[in-house]
């Protein structure tokens, strides 16, 4: 596996849900397997597609605490606040580019875990940023495409420096 880095094509495809009931990986592998690579390339969340993996998943976990990291299959963003965090983001796909995205200060979204079995929480803060931007993913939509073209240039020209 290797992280797919922008422009390629995979990070602009919409993906489709998960089969638990027919499902061509098991799931709980597929978990561990995104969890373990997530953490080893210094990242806080991952979707399977940032791999090339066309499966409607991405994982979640902090190194400070592995043993929480857990992965959200078939995410469904069920309501969000009116109100906005602009806050600073980075990304595997797009390396050593940090960028603030306004995005809603809390979040309500269902899942399966990888049981196949939902569940629904409330995220706020660094938790909701990270879940919505790799629902982004899933979704075949950058953080890129997130803030204007000036913002992002000044973002590409300091992540050169």
């Amino acid at each position: 596996m290797k992280i797919r880095t922008f422009p390629d094509p995979v990070l602009r495809e919409t993906i489709q849900e998960f089969d638990f009931a027919n499902p061509d990986i098991d799931p709980k592998e597929l978990e561990k397997t995104l969890i373990e690579f997530m953490f080893e390339n210094g990242g806080i969340g991952l979707a399977a597609n940032q791999v090339g993996l066309k499966h409607r998943v991405f994982v979640m976990g902090h190194p400070d605490n592995p043993e929480l990291a857990k992965a959200f299959f078939n995410p469904i963003v069920v309501k969000s606040t009116e109100t906005f965090n602009d806050m600073e983001e980075g990304c595997l796909s797009f390396p050593n580019v940090y960028v603030k995205i306004k995005r809603p200060t809390k979040i309500v979204a269902k899942w399966q875990n990888s049981s196949g079995e939902w569940e629904e929480g409330e995220f706020s803060g660094y938790d909701c940023k990270c879940f919505l931007h790799e629902y982004d993913h899933l979704e075949g939509i950058v953080f890129k495409d997130r803030v204007s073209n000036l913002k992002w240039a000044l973002a590409i020209k300091k992540g050169k420096t």
